[in-house]
């Protein structure tokens, strides 16, 4: 099922069509793939379709939101292999924990949560596996100090989505006052196999686990969901000067979904 609803939608018609032109031209473009790393035809298909917008429109960078290698974490390069020859910027999920050591060391990473920044945009990545109540403390430090218009936390585990293993209520309870208090624009995540937007109180929420991995069903799409799809796919942000731009592409070019996130003055 995809649907748009509300004035994002018509705001979206408005705007979209700019800003292509702007981030095309001036944009950090960045891939985006959840739960990925598994022996599939999904992961195959998801690895070729990125190889073909990278050489259309090169990647500054990869990122993921966890599930890199199934089903235990043990890093296979081939996959690696498979993916654009630019930096990779992973968050760890729960098929990741019992390698997870072995993907630090493999990404250059001294822990499984922290900050990088592409332009205008500043991502947050957090380890759902671990202790998040001490990566709170390091996460509202960071948000304190970042000087980008931009902000966006990457973990693989979702505050909302529609899927089978579903939001997590002690992840909203934790976290969420603080994404608002400092203005934290998208939340980025994985797990559940499917892609869905939500939007909650003004903050936008994207799942996006469905980059080579089993698919399967969801639930009756929650209050929150603006577009929901069970379908392989990768995500792509473009950064530019005015505001990000993401939409995601299915295995053969399809449109999934695409929002816009403004630069406030």
């Amino acid at each position: 099922m995809l649907g748009h609803r509300g004035t994002g939608a018509r705001l979206l018609r408005l705007f979209v069509p700019f800003l292509f032109a702007l981030t095309l031209a001036q944009a950090q473009r960045l891939g985006v793939i959840g739960d990925w790393g598994a022996d599939t035809r999904g992961r195959a298909q998801v690895a070729a379709l990125l190889r073909k917008e990278h050489a259309q429109s090169p990647f500054t960078a990869l990122l993921t939101t966890g599930d890199n290698f199934y089903p235990r974490g043990r890093v296979v390069e081939a996959y690696l292999q498979d993916l654009p020859p630019v930096p990779l910027y992973p968050a760890f999920g729960n098929h990741d924990a019992p390698n997870l050591e072995a993907q630090l060391r493999r990404f250059g990473l001294e822990r499984p949560h922290y900050r990088v920044r592409f332009g205008s945009l500043e991502v947050f990545v957090l380890y759902t596996e671990g202790d998040l109540r001490a990566q709170r403390a390091w996460l509202e430090e960071a948000l304190q100090s970042s000087t980008a218009p931009l902000k966006a936390l990457f973990l693989h585990r979702p505050l909302y989505s529609s899927g089978l293993h579903g939001g997590s209520p002690a992840l909203r309870s934790l976290l969420e006052p603080l994404l608002r208090r400092h203005g934290v624009a998208l939340v980025l995540a994985g797990h559940d196999h499917h892609y869905e937007r939500l939007e909650v109180q003004g903050l936008l929420h994207v799942v996006t686990g469905g980059g080579g991995a089993g698919l399967y069903r969801t639930r009756p799409p929650l209050p929150w969901s603006r577009a929901l799809a069970v379908a392989h796919h990768a995500l792509f942000l473009e950064v530019g000067r005015e505001g990000l731009l993401g939409y995601a592409l299915d295995p053969q070019g399809k449109l999934l979904d695409r929002f816009l996130i403004p630069i406030r003055p």
